[in-house]
């Protein structure tokens, strides 16, 4: 009888990456089940940003990338064209974009960290941040322009289609690949990690996480969330002991 597959999706800035010694330590360990272990990475960065920082930590090879905040999922360097097209439904861009420049306080971000599902902008650090986000919001849906805001690392700004998320494109995966939630475990440590804890799988909230995720654990965490005692790849690998049992 096979072996049961599990599935580990992570965040990579100051969750995978930001103590070196135990992302190599989690690489390791990894690499000893790596038949057993699909691994995806969840980030707000760009594709291409993600290739640079995984060869940059010679970090493992992912078996999928969730790139942008949810708005792209890549197998090696292949864009997977079905979940494109089911958040290009109701998606648009430069209606969205031309009510966003309407707030002076939101810097856009890069031109490489912007794609054709995804609107980022770095959030004044003097600005009013929820109140901004707020409205802009409310200006969005009044419009009737279907679109999420996420807010993260106190500053970034990533407007998305409404069905668009890392959540979302974790449960995307998780269904097309069959592996159930109790073989699921999700890591993250800021606000856009959030919407991958909301999910039905099992969650590792790493010991340095920001306020906003720590926040939210507290009013909505349950038994499936672990709150970890060590910072980064540690606590990844804190939460695959706690979880999975080894």
């Amino acid at each position: 009888m096979p072996k049961m597959k599990f599935l580990l999706v992570t965040d990579l800035d100051n969750t995978l990456v930001g103590d070196d010694e135990a992302t190599q330590v989690f690489n390791q360990r990894l690499q000893s089940m790596r038949s057993q272990i699909c691994l995806v990475y969840a980030t707000g960065r760009s594709h291409a940003s993600t290739c640079e920082l995984i060869a940059q930590k010679q970090l493992l090879a992912p078996d999928s990338t969730i790139a942008g905040v949810g708005s792209e999922i890549y197998q090696d360097a292949t864009l997977d064209l079905d979940w494109a097209e089911h958040l290009s439904q109701d998606w648009d861009k430069m209606a969205i974009a031309s009510l966003a420049q309407q707030f002076p306080q939101l810097q856009p971000q890069s031109l490489k960290e912007q794609n054709p599902w995804k609107i980022s902008y770095c959030l004044e650090p003097a600005a009013e941040n929820s109140s901004i986000i707020q409205e802009l919001q409310q200006k969005l849906t009044g419009s009737g322009l279907a679109a999420q805001i996420i807010f993260s690392s106190n500053r970034d700004v990533d407007i998305l289609p409404q069905t668009s998320n890392k959540g979302n494109a974790l449960t995307y995966l998780q269904k097309r690949l069959q592996i159930p939630s109790e073989a699921t475990l999700v890591c993250g440590d800021s606000g856009n990690d959030i919407s991958m804890f909301e999910q039905d799988v099992r969650g590792v909230i790493v010991a340095n996480a920001m306020s906003e995720l720590l926040a939210w654990h507290r009013e909505c965490g349950t038994e499936n969330h672990y709150l970890a005692g060590s910072a980064c790849a540690g606590g990844i690998i804190e939460g695959m002991t706690y979880f999975w049992g080894f």
